[in-house]
């Protein structure tokens, strides 16, 4: 025995498989009061040597916790063995409540019959209600050559998951779960342990709570949302080997926050709140975007070089404190069974790398050109259940954390098809997840406010409101530069405001930007540079990289030819299979008219909804049209089931254009006779004439119902064409593109088509003269007299909201771009003239306080007086025009910075050989005035334009209107508004120096450009280059 024991002592240790399995805790009844909603929990971490395996967590039952789990390890007779048993808590941490030590030797001897029972050692300290637990468990040792633990492992784990399943294998979905689980295969055996089994939980979790939040619409789109995220990183993160802790904590952390999934007990106690998890679920997106960009290792570690790996670690730090903070809030109002419902709950969001510490200057983007309604809108997107693989596709794309990833997802489909309803909804839930950089949805009704001019510079605004890095780059870049801010040229824009300012940093997840309706930012030649400027930087992948774009359109070949390259991704409505289209339609309609019992009684079993789905031909803003109208928006005379009739009166089989059918269906109802249908003709044609839509409030003020104009009566019955009836604060303007196309296309409408006439632009120009002589006035907000900035009076937006409506704003901005097209007859310009003397410092008056949050009112301003000059040359009215915009561009900034200064500073320096003197002599009495020193005339020095290189040769268009330069060091050509300064075009790349530069007119809005250049070296001959050239805002 003695020799045995020496040999035992010294030899080597032969290696085992040790497996446990069959465990039981014994606990006695608990002394405290037990948690309203707690049955009490436990899981036993066994550990053999340096290796640990836990149990699931599993619930006491009459004193009682069982395991039916196998856990594997490899070791020897001389390796430690530990036994340590934990109390798991929902809200506060879990309490370690009995341990053992011994070794595998020590417990072999205490086998009887391969299971052993020991007393654990009580925690006193700890504060359990446990006394003196026993647990029992199953031990056998075999020897092996090699270790196998963990496969051994992983196969248990396999069958640990089918079990976890089954009692959720009712709901839909939940046994294909299983299936993928079981067979994933030998790759995902030797990867569920650590890292890669949190991960692999999370996700299977994951796709469960998706599977139960399916038609809770508040949070379902986040739970969409972050199942595309973290997915789209699993690969990279299998792959990557050398993850670090606090990684491998925040998975772990992440996974915890859907353990309830698992538990019936607890979800059903939940289920009542669950809507209430969006913050939590966000900020798991917020964590996953967070480990995509860091399993990108070594991308990430040379992007981040500049930071110290506390920096790195705090942030990891940062998500895993906020998401226990958001869990164990969550989980305090669930136990306390109090509402949680409006709490607001900010997530921690890290979108760049390095923080902006102080930012001591002020900051003013406001002259930089802003489209003011052009956001997105909360109630235009897809009825929840409707278009979801669609959703999840785009979802991938603009996820997508690869380095090569698209930058571009461009979703094209034919008029009426739904487009614009994905947009909205990606905007909506990207803005929720503080991702949204910017979205700007085009209209053809409303080219004034949108347009490819003020397109990057609205964008580069709303992502500086996102985030203050950027605004801080942005404005390094364009202060001290106001004619680079007010630039109308995209291709400068996109390289000044977007490029630029961001190319620098080190962007976390995706900044999403959304353009809804590319195809209605104008006609082919409008928007041509648009696309130029976006193609160029796409293809030389010049785009930040998380910097993504959302972008819808009808299948126009430009658009399509300037987005066919490798960093773009186009997906077609038309791709989405016709069942699943179907499907989707039939859901929203019945949504819509399912209240109506009468539909159901006389087209029994749906039959009622197959029609109309059927009908539609795929087209979504069909079905929302004819649920408008089936509705009764705006329309009175029949029943909803009478409406329905007329609907269904047209041979579907002879139908080609649903939409137009159905257009023409409803307006035969509303306007039978050639009265009514002339009136409708006249006041469609000034709400289609109109440069930005009115609400039918303003337009009731601007026409008198007596007269030959009753707005009422015409777009009232039409609420379910037009947008904006049913609340008169909203502008009226068609709620789809496609009936503003009908309108205007004769082939379509036929005896329903709208001419947008002279008499028409005549009739609404009168009617804006009118507007302005009725409420013009001296200090119209009723401001005190004092020389402050406009951003210094409290509430100015308010004080301008109530004295100034949107028809009298819209008639100091437009009357004369509607009269211009109109003959300026004698009558008509004794009128304008008669108003100019005597309204015209209250006319700039208003232009000045509605520019208080943007520059373009004081534009339109000077371009007014550009438009009356011209209209009515060799007459009085044209020279006060021509000075009235010298007074404009003298001043501007002091129309911009302060009103009350257009009366103290202003006025009173006006040059004395001025016209305008004589119109406001009488309004100064009571202000200042300049004693000596007061110029003549206007300054001889109108503009300093700036260009990017140094200029070689500059020319003149004939008409006097513009000025191109020419640049050397290949800047190419640039051209300007001479009127205004305003950049109108350019630049365009010449490849020498250029020595001549012509200009020839060629028709309206264009030049032909003529480019000589000289030989630069042996060989090469003279060159003459010629473009033709599309100008904006002329």
């Amino acid at each position: 025995m003695n020799t045995a024991s020496a040999t035992q002592s010294t030899a080597p240790a032969v290696y085992k498989s040790i497996t446990v399995s069959e465990i039981e805790l014994q606990t006695e009844t608990p002394t405290g009061p037990k948690l309203p909603l707690s049955k009490r929990k436990y899981v036993v971490q066994f550990s053999v040597g340096a290796s640990s395996k836990w149990t699931q967590v599993a619930k006491e039952t009459k004193n009682r916790t069982s395991w039916h789990e196998t856990l594997y390890f490899d070791g020897d007779d001389r390796s430690d063995f530990v036994i340590t048993v934990y109390q798991k808590h929902r809200i506060r941490n879990d309490q370690l409540v009995g341990s053992l030590r011994d070794t595998i030797v020590g417990v072999l001897g205490q086998l009887k019959d391969g299971v052993i029972k020991r007393t654990l050692g009580a925690i006193a300290s700890s504060g359990s209600d446990l006394s003196g637990p026993t647990i029992k468990f199953a031990l056998a040792v075999k020897l092996s050559e090699r270790s196998n633990a963990n496969e051994l492992q992983a196969r248990d784990a396999l069958a640990t998951a089918i079990k976890m399943v089954t009692p959720l294998s009712s709901m839909p979905g939940a046994v294909d779960l299983v299936t993928s689980m079981v067979q994933s295969g030998p790759a995902v055996m030797t990867q569920l342990q650590s890292f890669e089994t949190t991960w692999d939980v999370l996700l299977k979790r994951l796709k469960l709570f998706d599977t139960i939040v399916t038609k809770i619409a508040e949070i379902h789109p986040y739970v969409s949302l972050a199942w595309s995220v973290i997915s789209t990183v699993n690969k990279a993160l299998i792959d990557q080997k050398d993850r670090d802790d606090k990684i491998i904590r925040l998975a772990t952390t992440m996974s915890d926050v859907f353990e309830f999934v698992e538990d019936a007990d607890l979800l059903k106690t939940i289920e009542p709140h669950i809507k209430n998890l969006t913050p939590l679920i966000q900020q798991v997106i917020e964590c996953g975007y967070f480990i995509a960009e860091y399993s990108k290792r070594e991308s990430f570690l040379i992007r981040t070089v500049k930071y110290t790996f506390s920096d790195i670690n705090t942030k990891i730090v940062d998500y895993d404190d906020k998401l226990r903070d958001l869990k164990t809030k969550f989980l305090e109002k669930v136990t306390l069974q109090t509402g949680i419902t409006g709490v607001r709950t900010e997530i921690t969001v890290v979108r760049m790398m390095s923080v902006v510490e102080h930012i001591q200057e002020a900051i003013d983007l406001n002259d930089m050109l802003y489209a003011s309604g052009a956001r997105y809108s909360q109630h235009k997107g897809c009825l929840p259940g409707t278009r979801e693989a669609l959703l999840r596709e785009v979802c991938d794309i603009l996820n997508n954390p690869a380095d090569d990833a698209p930058r571009v997802c461009l979703l094209t489909g034919v008029a009426g098809s739904g487009k614009s309803a994905v947009a909205h909804t990606i905007a909506r839930l990207y803005d929720g997840q503080k991702r949204l950089g910017s979205s700007y949805c085009f209209a053809s009704g409303d080219v004034a406010r949108r347009n490819p001019a003020n397109l990057f510079s609205t964008i580069a605004r709303d992502l500086a409101d996102v985030d203050a890095q950027y605004k801080d780059a942005l404005w390094s870049i364009v202060k001290g530069n106001q004619a680079l801010r007010r630039s109308e040229t995209p291709a400068e824009q996109i390289e000044r405001f977007i490029v630029e300012p961001i190319e620098n940093f080190d962007v976390i997840g995706p900044i999403v930007v959304v353009i809804d309706a590319l195809d209605e930012s104008g006609e082919p030649v409008d928007r041509a540079w648009l696309l130029a400027a976006m193609s160029e930087q796409i293809s030389k992948s010049k785009l930040p990289t998380n910097l993504r774009f959302f972008i819808t359109s009808r299948p126009e070949n430009d658009i399509i030819n300037a987005f066919s390259c490798p960093h773009v991704v186009h997906k077609q409505m038309g791709d989405v299979p016709d069942k699943t289209v179907d499907e989707d339609i039939e859901k929203f309609i019945y949504n819509s008219l399912h209240q109506y019992d009468e539909l159901e009684s006389s087209w029994r079993n749906r039959e009622w909804c197959h029609l109309l789905v059927r009908r539609s031909q795929g087209l979504f803003q069909w079905a929302a049209t004819a649920c408008n109208f089936i509705q009764g928006f705006g329309s009175v005379g029949l029943t909803p089931r009478q409406r329905f009739s007329k609907i269904l009166q047209n041979d579907i089989n002879a139908i080609i254009r649903p939409l137009d059918t159905l257009y023409h269906t409803i307006l035969d109802h509303l306007f039978t006779r050639d009265d009514t249908r002339q009136s409708f003709r006249d006041v469609m044609a000034i709400v289609l004439a109109l440069k930005e839509p009115l609400p039918l409030a303003s337009l009731s003020a601007l026409f008198d119902p007596d007269e030959e104009v009753n707005v009422q009566a015409i777009l009232k019955p039409m609420a379910s064409l037009l947008d904006g009836i049913l609340n008169e604060d909203k502008p009226i303007q068609p709620l789809h593109a496609s009936f503003r196309d009908f309108l205007l296309d004769q082939n379509r409408s036929s005896t329903l088509h709208v001419y947008i006439l002279p008499h028409h632009t005549l009739l609404l120009g009168r009617a804006l003269l009118a507007c302005m002589k009725k409420m013009l006035k001296f200090n119209i907000c009723d401001l005190q007299d004092t020389p402050c900035r406009n951003s210094d009076i409290a509430d100015l937006p308010i004080h301008i909201n109530s004295a100034i409506p949107r028809h009298l704003s819209y008639s100091c901005l437009y009357y004369m771009d509607h009269l211009q097209h109109t003959e300026p007859t004698p009558d008509i310009v004794d009128d304008v003239t008669l108003f100019f003397k005597n309204f015209f410092p209250y006319w700039l008056e208003v232009i000045s306080l509605i520019s208080h949050s943007s520059v373009s009112p004081i534009l339109s301003a000077s371009k007014t007086c550009t438009i009356l000059q011209r209209w009515t040359q060799g007459q009085e009215i044209a020279n006060l025009a021509a000075d009235a915009f010298q007074f404009i561009q003298l001043f501007a900034p002091v129309l911009k910075e302060s009103t009350p200064h257009l009366y103290l500073s202003a006025m009173p320096q006006t040059p004395t050989n001025s016209s305008l003197c004589d119109l406001w002599s009488n309004k100064l009495l009571k202000h200042a005035f300049v004693t000596s020193g007061l110029s003549a005339s206007w300054p001889a020095h109108v503009h300093i334009l700036q260009n990017h290189g140094m200029v070689s040769s500059v020319a003149y268009s004939p008409d006097g209107k513009y000025i191109a330069a020419g640049s050397g060091n290949h800047m190419g050509i640039r051209i300007w508004n001479a009127t205004t300064g305003q950049t109108v075009a350019g630049s365009f790349k010449g490849i020498q120096v250029i020595s001549t530069l012509l200009s020839i007119p060629q028709m309206a809005s264009t030049l032909l450009l003529a480019q000589g250049t000289r030989p630069s070296g042996f060989g090469m001959s003279p060159l003459v280059r010629l473009w033709q050239v599309h100008l904006r805002g002329t």
